[in-house]
């Protein structure tokens, strides 16, 4: 899963290219800006805005260097990572020598991202706070694994100004109340779940009890 794999190769943009060229590769590629190249090595980028207020010019005036760029290894979390620090929605793909490959784009990651296993198989979400110095994703996973079940996706956020963080486990059953009782009995703080049959379950009957008692 890494930027190789999922960029989309285009035409090599020049300076010497027209803003014209490069608004109608824009609208085709459905983005805001393009990288810039000379004798392939990435030099900067060009922006719509700039191609629209100077038409009928050659872009060689326009070209910054600020382009957000990715190496080819690069994998697609610390690709998405870079998209929302650097604030921009394309990156351009280079190799080590700063060749330019083609480009990779933020919706072009969600969409390899939600066609990941973790996503698309069924299966409960259980959310979980503990100490950063308490976390430990083997003893996670041995929790799971010892109640039969597997992690599919494991999501972590820092908790500002706390020293805690916050983890979503995904796993691969609905029926999640044992791992949930495990977990636990290893002093995890249990937050809530998501998708859990289980749970689903104990709710309904509880209230069934409750509805009869109040019928007494």
């Amino acid at each position: 899963m890494n930027a190789s794999e999922h960029m989309l190769e285009i035409p090599e943009v020049t300076q010497d290219w027209s803003t014209d060229q490069c608004l109608e590769l824009m609208l085709d590629l459905e983005c805001f800006e393009l990288p810039i190249c000379n004798e392939g090595r990435l030099i900067g980028k060009v922006g719509l805005e700039d191609c629209i207020l100077n038409s009928k010019t050659t872009v060689e005036s326009m070209v910054e260097a600020n382009i957000l760029q990715v190496y080819v290894n690069t994998h697609l979390f610390d690709v998405m990572r870079l998209f929302r620090d650097g604030k921009s929605d394309l990156a351009a793909v280079v190799d080590l020598e700063d060749n330019c490959l083609g480009i990779i784009t933020k919706t072009m990651v969600l969409n390899k991202l939600s066609h990941s296993i973790s996503v698309e198989q069924d299966g409960a979400i259980i959310l979980l706070e503990m100490a950063s110095s308490q976390y430990s994703s083997s003893e996670i996973a041995q929790i799971v694994e010892g109640e039969n079940a597997q992690i599919l996706g494991l999501w972590l956020e820092q908790i500002p100004d706390s020293g805690r963080i916050r983890a979503s486990v995904k796993v691969n059953t609905n029926s999640a109340e044992r791992i949930i009782s495990s977990l636990l009995r290893f002093k995890y703080e249990v937050i809530t779940s998501f998708g859990d049959e289980d749970y689903k379950e104990r709710v309904e009957r509880r209230y069934q009890a409750f509805i009869k008692y109040l019928d007494i």
